[in-house]
């Protein structure tokens, strides 16, 4: 059994400094080519090149994702973001159009392929494509059950070797074939000759995720009189939720999570696991990374604790977690996870030391959440290894940057923390 690679999101700087310190392997982000999430800010210009120097003095690679569906006015962009990952040294290029891969061939022959997830390999014919085609690597389709898994890791053992694979297993799941979808366009409108919001080019408005209201269901029926198809109504009569009336998301899916199944999956052989989310809070980052760098380095210490990852992922969940099509019933929320517990969000980041004042070593600090003066709890930090140690109010003070006592903070207030904990470092977070 090897461990395998542990692949984090960077959507912005913050994001990828918080990615290598709570466990990154490697890291995906967006540069100056086509990628499929516009609304990440991104590494563009030498600002790619200064995240790949990071990355590689932490020691960890980095890949850059190439990976929308580009129209032909789009391939000039294509070129430019491939020349730009050459020349910041990137470790890899990750794909999905055989357009795009055509062109990294030729203009960045250097830079090894991975295919993207959205290219929906999900047959050994299709992995021995990619392969022939120079690929190293292919994120397998997000549509894949447990035993097509299983059935593609024996194929490529048998008759690929050396060919790396890669599952996606955490995060937001796609209602349609990943990045198929077309509804964001039809909903949201697009002038001509425009893209409009559409998934395959990144910007992707997610109606998925939209309240809807039920006005009326026509139901098929099949000839015997069973029912074809259903709708379920996830929904809520609170007059204080969203919109002030029942609502419901009917296409909405649930987020995956395959940290009951690590083991099984290093076992299987998968080279690598990715985790979504270049759109998601560096705090969310810091939540999940930490969790998932857990469990694996409890498996390969051969103390697999998936358990404990879990009660901490449950605290990053905004919505339920599923094992999607791994599980018998991908609507199931997966065992182990406390929901009747509080979610405990990340309070604030810690940015730079600052100068000591008189009660103690001082930090500059960003808040991510809403500051109560009056909590009992402490402050718990977020320490790489899933460590948690609990500061009581007496332990640590937040001040504003003027001195003075900090009486009430939103997200985004800069702070100034002031604490002794010896772990304390620029990026750690707090709740």
């Amino acid at each position: 059994m090897r461990i395998p690679e542990l692949l984090l999101p960077a959507g912005d700087m913050e994001s990828l400094t918080t990615a290598l310190i709570y466990g990154a392997d490697a890291v995906y982000l967006g540069a100056d080519g086509p990628n499929l999430r516009a609304r990440a800010a991104g590494f563009a210009g030498d600002v790619l090149a200064q995240a790949v120097a990071a990355a590689h003095a932490a020691g960890v690679k980095v890949y850059v994702c190439v990976n929308a569906t580009p129209r032909q006015q789009d391939l000039p962009l294509v070129r430019q973001g491939l020349d730009q990952a050459v020349e910041a040294g990137a470790d890899g290029l990750i794909i999905s159009d055989p357009g795009v891969a055509r062109l990294a061939v030729r203009h960045a022959p250097a830079l090894p392929i991975h295919v993207s997830t959205q290219a929906n390999t999900r047959n050994a014919e299709g992995l021995a494509f990619w392969r022939d085609f120079g690929a190293r690597r292919a994120n397998l389709a997000r549509e894949c059950a447990a035993r097509e898994v299983a059935a593609l890791c024996a194929a490529r053992d048998a008759e690929l070797a050396g060919f790396e694979l890669e599952v996606f297993a955490h995060g937001a799941q796609c209602m349609a074939f990943s990045g198929r979808c077309q509804l964001s366009v039809h909903m949201t409108g697009r002038a001509v000759n425009e893209p409009g919001r559409t998934a395959c080019m990144g910007a992707c408005a997610h109606p998925c995720r939209y309240e809807y209201r039920l006005r009326s269901v026509v139901e098929e029926r099949k000839r015997e009189g069973a029912d074809a198809w259903e709708v379920l109504e996830q929904w809520t009569g609170d007059r204080q939720a969203p919109g002030g009336e029942a609502w419901t998301q009917y296409f909405a899916p649930q987020d995956l999570c395959l940290i009951w199944q690590a083991r099984w999956l290093a076992k299987l052989g998968v080279d690598c696991l990715k985790i979504e989310g270049r759109t998601r809070s560096s705090a969310y980052l810091a939540v999940v990374g930490d969790a998932w760098r857990f469990a694996l380095d409890s498996l390969a210490a051969g103390s697999f604790q998936p358990r404990a990852a879990l009660a901490e992922l449950r605290h990053a969940a905004t919505r339920p977690l599923t094992s999607g099509l791994f599980g018998a019933d991908p609507r199931r929320t997966i065992p182990g996870l406390d929901l009747a517990s509080q979610r405990s969000l990340p309070l604030l980041r810690v940015l730079e030391a600052s100068d000591t004042t008189a009660s103690g070593p001082a930090w500059d600090v960003e808040l991510k959440g809403t500051f109560d003066p009056a909590r009992p709890e402490g402050l718990t930090l977020l320490l790489p290894g899933l460590a948690r140690p609990v500061l009581s109010p007496q332990e640590y003070r937040l001040e504003r940057t003027d001195g003075l006592p900090l009486t009430a903070g939103h997200p985004g207030v800069r702070a100034v923390l002031v604490c002794a904990h010896p772990a304390l470092r620029p990026g750690i977070f707090a709740r």
